[in-house]
């Protein structure tokens, strides 16, 4: 499960937009995405955000609370790994939104296609954009949730490609990196070994 967080200002709290991407089989089979009204307290709009990512208060005025939000992401995710380009960000957002609502961290795995990407080309730059122009992969819209959670999962089938590999377990063992982990005391970063 491919995922990808904007947010509204620095706070990790402060989620204003989500998508996830489902592969399987090497295919995308399910796809979510909303804005999101950030939580109380995390809700400000920083112009440093808004400038990147185009979203402003008003976009999410009627959008899911995060509480909302999660709840349909959770049941999207069930059990399934999460994989996300700069991963150490995006779950730290699950874990910084959640805990401004009073929810429990969830138990999660989840492989990270940046550090994986440097485990596989050599690049002056690890962004997105130039990993997925490393990768092939056709990439406009940058710093839109439903476009680089697709780019992020386009990317780990690349690198699976590169390592001649067909699973995620195989690919992390390949470029000798190890699983991140959320859980209920903190988290594991996913890293290279």
């Amino acid at each position: 499960m491919a995922i990808d967080f904007e947010t509204a200002n620095g706070s990790r709290a402060s989620a204003c937009s989500v998508a996830a991407v489902r592969v399987e089989n090497g295919k995308e089979a399910d796809s979510y995405a909303t804005l999101i009204r950030p939580p109380a307290g995390h809700d400000r709009f920083e112009f440093r955000n808004t400038q990147i990512h185009g979203i402003r208060q008003r976009d999410v005025f009627g959008a899911p609370t995060w509480r909302q939000a999660w709840s349909q992401l959770r049941d999207l995710i069930g059990d399934a790994p999460l994989v996300a380009h700069n991963a150490a960000f995006d779950t730290s957002v699950i874990r910084g939104a959640n805990a401004a609502v009073g929810i429990e961290a969830p138990s999660v795995r989840y492989a990270c296609t940046l550090v994986i990407a440097r485990r596989t080309w050599e690049l002056d730059s690890y962004t997105l954009p130039r990993v997925a122009r490393a990768a092939g992969i056709a990439f406009g819209d940058h710093h839109r949730a439903e476009a680089d959670a697709r780019a992020a999962a386009n990317v780990l089938l690349a690198e699976q490609r590169e390592h001649a590999v067909d699973s995620l377990d195989g690919l992390l063992d390949a470029a000798r990196v190890q699983w991140g982990r959320i859980h209920s005391s903190g988290y594991d970063g996913c890293r290279k070994y």
